[in-house]
């Protein structure tokens, strides 16, 4: 991060990061490595 990025590329950035995220979140549950319990979430690597 530094002050030569303008306000719309951290908005693309920001982006960028959740669509990897949501990615990688989605492909953990169909490989079942997501376990859900009350309130707590377990992550298998």
């Amino acid at each position: 991060m530094d002050h030569a990025r303008t306000p719309e590329q951290f908005v693309q950035m920001g982006r960028d990061v959740e669509d990897r995220t949501l990615a990688q979140a989605v492909q953990w549950l169909t490989e079942h490595r997501v376990l859900l319990g009350g309130n707590r979430t377990v992550v298998f690597n």
